[in-house]
């Protein structure tokens, strides 16, 4: 996990091993079509899939459904196979409660990416630009699994690019953590080691989420 200098940020060292429990991670990002079904069954007014800070940021503002739901002017994004993206840590957090599951840890996120040999990229360690969805190419998010190339060698794809990913670790005071860089993310963004962080109450158009138990 990890890297080492010159190679990446400082908040990405040093590289070292690190041990995870069993368990089992989401193949792709959650999709529009499945947060359809969270929408449409009530997720969004189950105060018991939701944490207390989510639940009460939710009412503050009259939170019904994630940014950019069902806008014309964001078609490009919306859909069914497509990546949700306008989603707080809050609301992917809520979601993955609704499933009797979580969101994932870094150290599970990096591992299921990147795999037993520590690639740089899901793929390997030469930056391939085909491979992903990045800052260059279509200024959107691509439906899941459309870059056959871009899966890992646990079998996950998109792990680099399309949409940042949220993480279940907080990354510090006030910001949560998220992985694998997005469609307007650089290369070196997109690296699997490459770390990112959000106050918990954002929502993009570059940010999902994928879950795990």
């Amino acid at each position: 996990m990890g890297s080492d200098a010159p190679e990446g940020q400082d908040n990405e060292r040093p590289r070292r091993r690190v041990a995870t429990g069993a368990y089992s991670i989401g193949e792709t990002p959650v999709t529009n079509g499945e947060f359809d079904a969270f929408v449409g069954g009530g997720g969004y007014r189950d105060r018991g899939v939701w944490s207390d800070a989510g639940w009460q940021w939710r009412e503050a503002n009259a939170v019904t459904a994630p940014r950019f739901w069902n806008e014309e002017a964001w078609r490009d994004y919306l859909g069914p196979d497509q990546p949700v993206v306008g989603v707080s840590w809050y609301e992917a957090d809520a979601f993955a409660r609704s499933l009797g599951m979580r969101l994932p840890t870094e150290a599970e996120w990096e591992r299921a990416a990147r795999g037993e040999d520590g690639r740089r990229f899901p793929w390997g360690d030469e930056w391939v630009p085909e491979n992903a969805a990045h800052r260059g190419g279509r200024r959107h998010t691509l439906p899941v699994r459309s870059i056959p190339e871009n899966r890992s060698p646990h079998g996950l794809y998109d792990c680099a690019g399309n949409v940042w990913e949220w993480c279940a670790d907080a990354y510090a005071e006030g910001l949560r953590s998220a992985r694998g860089g997005s469609w307007n993310a650089h290369p070196p963004q997109l690296r699997c080691a490459a770390r990112n962080a959000w106050a918990p109450d954002a929502r993009f158009s570059n940010l999902g989420f994928r879950v795990a138990r």
